[in-house]
C-alpha cells in the first residue's frame, strides 16, 4: 500500500516539474501581511487566523490543483492515494506538521487531503534564485527569488510570518497561507536559510524510498525544525546536511560571521556537495538556480550568469539592501512567476526588505 501512495503521489508531482518562463515580468510588486504564529498554542489552532483570512483564495489554489491533475490518466487513483496518507497522516508526516494541517482544513471547510496535496506540491516545486554574499565589512547578506506555477494566486496568499513563544520571535519566514513547511526564513542573530529545487533524473526513485522511510522527512520541514532546533550557521549546516530527506534539494545558509555562507546540494540522504564561501581567496558570493553550480546553467532557464556578472559590477564595497535588490530585480532573475524577492541578514535582521509581486500596476512598494 505504502509503495502503491508513493508512486501515485510522484506522478501527480511530475505534471508541476516545469521552470519558469523568462520571458515576461510581474506588473507590481507590494507588501505581503505578516502573522505571528504562537508555538505555545496546540497545533490545530496555530494557524487558524491565517486560514480564515485566505479562506476565499486557498480553495481556488487546490482547485487549480484539481483540474491540471483531471488531465493525468491516473487522476483518481492519485486523489485516493493522497486522501489514503491524509487518513493516516500521524504515521506518514510527524509533528507538529499534522496536526497544523488538520488545523488548517478545518478552518477552511477542506478535505485534509487537499492540504496534505497542496504542501506536497509547494515542497517539490521551488523554482528559485538564491545568493549568498560577504560585504567588505564581513557582514553576510542572503538574497532570494522564489517561483512557482499558479503565480498570480499564489502571490496572493504570499505571507510573512513570526514563530513566537513566550511572545517571543523565534524565527521568522515568507510563505504562503496553507503551508506549513518553510523554504525562506531566518533565526534573528543566528542564521537564515532557503531553498531551491534540485531536479534530477532519478529523483522518482528517491521519493519512493523517501516515504518508506520513516526517518526521512519533507525537506521544507526539515527546514522548519533547523530553525526551531539550531543555534548558529555551523548547527544548521550539519543538521540539513546530514538529515535524510524525502528528496533532495539545495540548501543555502548564511551565517553571522565572515565566511559564514554556504550551498549545500544536498542528496536525499546526505550532501552531494558542500561550497563554503571564501571571500579571502575571491569567492564573496556564490549563487543558486536550480543547478549544480559545478555545470552550466541550460540557455533556456540562464538566470545564473546575469545575477553574476551584477553582483561583480557592485562588488562587495557596495553591497546593500537596495544594490541586493537591483540583482533580484534584473531580467530573468526576476521573472512572472516570481512571487516574491526577499533580502535579509541575520547579524542585522532590522534589515530585511521583502516584495511580493501583485497584479495590476507598476509600484514596487516594500514589506520590512
Amino acid at each position: 500500500m505504502a509503495l502503491s501512495v508513493a508512486v501515485c503521489l510522484i506522478s501527480v508531482l511530475s505534471i508541476f516539474a516545469s521552470f519558469c518562463h523568462v520571458s515576461c515580468y510581474p506588473d507590481n510588486l507590494t507588501v505581503p501581511p505578516l502573522y505571528r504564529i504562537d508555538l505555545d498554542l496546540p497545533e490545530e489552532e496555530r494557524w487558524v487566523q491565517v486560514a480564515k483570512d485566505h479562506k476565499e483564495i486557498v480553495p481556488d489554489v487546490y482547485n487549480v490543483f484539481l483540474s491540471i491533475l483531471g488531465k493525468f490518466p491516473y487522476a483518481n487513483l492519485t486523489l485516493k492515494a493522497i486522501e489514503a496518507v491524509a487518513a493516516d497522516i500521524d504515521n506518514f508526516l510527524p509533528k507538529p506538521y499534522a496536526g497544523e494541517m488538520r488545523g488548517i482544513a478545518k478552518a477552511l471547510n477542506m478535505n485534509l487531503g487537499g492540504i496534505v496535496g497542496m504542501n506536497i506540491l509547494y515542497d517539490v516545486t521551488a523554482f528559485c534564485t538564491s545568493i549568498v554574499s560577504q560585504d567588505a565589512n564581513g557582514q553576510i547578506w542572503h538574497s532570494r527569488n522564489l517561483d512557482y506555477s499558479f503565480v498570480d494566486m499564489l502571490r496572493n496568499i504570499t505571507i510573512r510570518v513570526d514563530f513566537i513563544k513566550k511572545n517571543q520571535t523565534v524565527y521568522s519566514g515568507v510563505t504562503y497561507a496553507g503551508y506549513v513547511g518553510l523554504i525562506t526564513g531566518m533565526k534573528p542573530k543566528g542564521f537564515t536559510m532557503t531553498l531551491d529545487e534540485r531536479d534530477q533524473g532519478a529523483w522518482w526513485e528517491n521519493f519512493i524510498i523517501g516515504l518508506l522511510d520513516r526517518r526521512a522527512m519533507p525537506i521544507s520541514f526539515l527546514m522548519r525544525d533547523t530553525f526551531a532546533e539550531s543555534n548558529n550557521f555551523k548547527e544548521a549546516v550539519d543538521k540539513m546536511a546530514y538529515t535524510s530527506t524525502e528528496a533532495s534539494g539545495y540548501v543555502i545558509v548564511g551565517g553571522v560571521n565572515k565566511g559564514e555562507g554556504m550551498i549545500i546540494t544536498k542528496g536525499r540522504l546526505g550532501p552531494v556537495d558542500l561550497w563554503q564561501l571564501d571571500p579571502e581567496n575571491g569567492r564573496w558570493f556564490e549563487v543558486e538556480t536550480n543547478y549544480d553550480h559545478w555545470v552550466p546553467p541550460p540557455a533556456s532557464d540562464n538566470r545564473r550568469d546575469p545575477a553574476v556578472k551584477k553582483m561583480n559590477e557592485i562588488g562587495p564595497k557596495n553591497i546593500t539592501v537596495d544594490s541586493l535588490l537591483s540583482v533580484m530585480s534584473l531580467p530573468p532573475v526576476l521573472n512572472h512567476k516570481t512571487t516574491y524577492t526577499i533580502v535579509m541578514s541575520a547579524a542585522k535582521p532590522e534589515l530585511t526588505k521583502g516584495k511580493v509581486a501583485r497584479k495590476g500596476g507598476s509600484e514596487m512598494n516594500d514589506a520590512v
